[in-house]
């Protein structure tokens, strides 16, 4: 799991769904963006796609509200490789979001 320091460009869709332990959880997508300045000084961003997974009662108005109002926000991270049909497909799962204290 890794830290980035970003902010939250789109929020998709909620979608609800019951774990193993039947549990009530609910995934959301998000468009995350991660602004860099370049060796010769450019502003830059990057961006990936990543899902996060809250429990049932967690709203996501909170994230929704960091997105509306541009919020730089730390961002944790991580990757997962998964085999299918003989292919490697990545998945970047969103963990933890926090808003920074200006």
């Amino acid at each position: 799991m890794i830290r980035i320091k970003g902010f939250i460009k789109n929020v998709g869709q909620t979608r609800d769904w019951t774990d193993k332990n039947g549990e009530q959880r609910q995934s959301v997508n998000l468009v995350l963006s991660f602004p860099y300045v370049s060796k010769d000084g450019r502003e830059l961003c990057d961006e990936m796609m990543g899902e996060m997974t809250l429990p049932k009662d967690k709203s996501v108005e909170g994230i929704i509200k960091a997105c509306e109002d541009h919020e730089k926000c730390e961002i944790h991270v991580g990757f997962k490789l998964t085999d299918w049909k003989d292919k490697k497909i990545q998945n970047i799962v969103v963990y933890n979001i926090t808003k920074l204290m200006m």
